[in-house]
């Protein structure tokens, strides 16, 4: 099938599975809707190309003016727009604090008057309900951690208005904004985003992390980061006037940048090790072997 052909259905398949949903499931007519909530957020950011087999195509995603991909620690790799619906629920309003999607289960269960007496006390995800029933306009978080990764030596922390970077924020070296392909243009690479590169460099990544994916020690330090110190490795941000990353601001605030690399080895030391050791046979869970599918790959009464 042609890939972009294939694309857009995807796309038309997604949309017609919303309007089916929204029309015959929780329509008033089926009296579900005043016992319903419908929460649309994303994971991550758009994916400004997809591979398929070793061909790069453009997906026809944009997270512009943000800058970055998805998978890069720029905002445009998860900063995302969501919408709650139902019950309840105050219409027309806009929320623009600092939300994470693991907040979206402890929230429900406090909003909904659901026993939350067993709810684990060291979760992530913050209770946000405040928020919804726009009884505040300020988050639950004191902060929150983007990503601590032991293989790429990368992590990211937002404390209020401060986003810090410690590494590179895209390993595969996408640091622009990308706005929306034009008509003339079938690649990004018409639009400026150099693929072959960018492909280049996204498979020697994979074959990095492959050799990384070893039993072996795992960092839990910032100084095991960088033993040689974070000088020039660390980028700040002040989002709260700067949310397209054009400046950074490390050098003028050495005391904050200290903070949250502080906050940052804390975090680190309460890792748990990486389970997707390729030398522990997570080779055999490839959905090469199952039609492109991730799928169930052990039997079961495996350990």
């Amino acid at each position: 099938m042609n890939y972009k052909y294939n694309v857009r259905c995807n796309s038309l398949f997604i949309f017609a599975f919303v309007q089916k949903l929204s029309v015959h499931l929780i329509t008033k007519e089926k009296d579900m809707f005043d016992d319903t909530i419908v929460i649309f957020i994303s994971d991550n950011g758009g994916s400004l190309t997809a591979v398929n087999r070793t061909v790069v195509h453009p997906t026809g995603s944009s997270n512009y003016p943000l800058r970055g991909d998805k998978g890069t620690l720029w905002e445009a790799g998860s900063r995302v727009p969501a919408f709650i619906s139902g019950r309840n629920v105050p219409k027309g309003k806009t929320i623009d604090a600092m939300v994470h999607i693991t907040d979206i289960y402890p929230t429900l269960m406090n909003y909904l008057d659901l026993d939350t007496d067993y709810l684990s006390h060291d979760m992530d995800g913050s209770d946000q309900s405040k928020l919804l029933q726009m009884e505040s306009e300020e988050t639950a978080h004191e902060y929150f951690i983007y990503d601590i990764d032991p293989v790429y030596e990368q992590a990211a922390i937002r404390y209020g208005k401060w986003k810090l970077i410690l590494g590179a924020p895209a390993t595969n070296e996408v640091n622009g904004r990308y706005q929306p392909l034009k008509k003339d243009q079938t690649t990004y690479e018409d639009a400026g985003l150099p693929l072959g590169e960018y492909v280049k460099k996204a498979y020697g990544l994979i074959g990095s992390y492959k050799k990384s994916l070893q039993s072996a020690a795992m960092c839990q330090s910032v100084d095991c980061f960088y033993p040689e110190g974070t000088t020039g490795k660390v980028k700040l941000y002040d989002l709260s006037v700067d949310e397209y990353e054009f400046n950074d601001q490390a050098t003028e605030h050495p005391d904050i940048v200290r903070q949250l690399l502080a906050i940052l080895d804390e975090e680190m030391k309460e890792m748990i090790p990486p389970v997707n050791l390729l030398d522990q046979g997570v080779e055999a869970a490839s959905p090469n072997h199952f039609n492109g599918t991730w799928m169930p790959w052990m039997a079961d009464d495996s350990p």
